[in-house]
């Protein structure tokens, strides 16, 4: 059963804040999403329970949260409303498989998609939040363009920002706190790889797989 909602900074030291404008563009959401509801659907396999007093949402089972083309995957998700009409959600992930993020860009055949062992989202600041082994990338007609991995991504929807930062409370054994990576490839050189894949029907795929 769908829950339809209608719909700062981060507080640890910045390893590094960048504004993707390699590919000749800032990172734009879609901007129609912003003003679609939010709707929390799972397998119903599991449970949901809603706590009207805390104002408090719990779902759990192959959860989906979709907001237009905004959509995220978890195993498990929380959902307040600190304010009348504006909510939050956490997404936690499976055992053996993180959290997934997918995001049209504001551009022809253009995605964002991250992965993450949590995911909060604000609806408030209009930004998600990527923790614990967190991959981000984008993708041209399939193909993956640009590509970073941090402890913490945090990408801002509103003023179109990606930032990075190496440290991390919590990280999974083999991640190495402080660390962060970003490969960029040049226009020319991803756009014959995403011309074939648009010619061959490829689709995106998801984040992480």
């Amino acid at each position: 059963m769908p829950i339809t909602m209608p719909l700062r900074r981060p507080s640890t030291a910045l390893a590094l804040s960048i504004l993707l404008t390699g590919m000749g563009s800032a990172v734009h959401a879609e901007k129609a999403d912003r003003q679609q509801p939010l709707v929390v659907e799972s397998d119903g396999k599991q449970s949901a329970q809603v706590d009207l007093a805390r104002k408090l949402t719990v779902v759990s089972g192959n959860v989906s949260i979709a907001q237009g083309s905004m959509l995220i995957r978890a195993d498990r998700v929380e959902v307040r409303e600190p304010q009348d009409g504006v909510y939050n959600a956490v997404a936690y992930s499976w055992p053996s498989q993180q959290a997934t993020f997918r995001q049209k860009r504001d551009r022809e055949n253009e995605y964002i998609e991250a992965q993450a062992d949590r995911i909060e989202y604000d609806g408030a600041s209009e930004k998600v939040k990527f923790l614990g082994n967190a991959w981000l990338r984008m993708r041209r007609a399939g193909v993956v363009t640009d590509e970073a991995s941090g402890a913490i991504i945090t990408y801002d929807q509103k003023v179109d920002t990606v930032i990075f930062d190496g440290e991390a409370p919590t990280v999974k054994p083999g991640v190495v706190p402080g660390k962060v990576r970003l490969v960029f490839t040049p226009r020319s050189a991803s756009a014959p790889a995403a011309a074939s894949a648009a010619g061959s029907g490829a689709s995106a795929a998801g984040a992480g797989q």
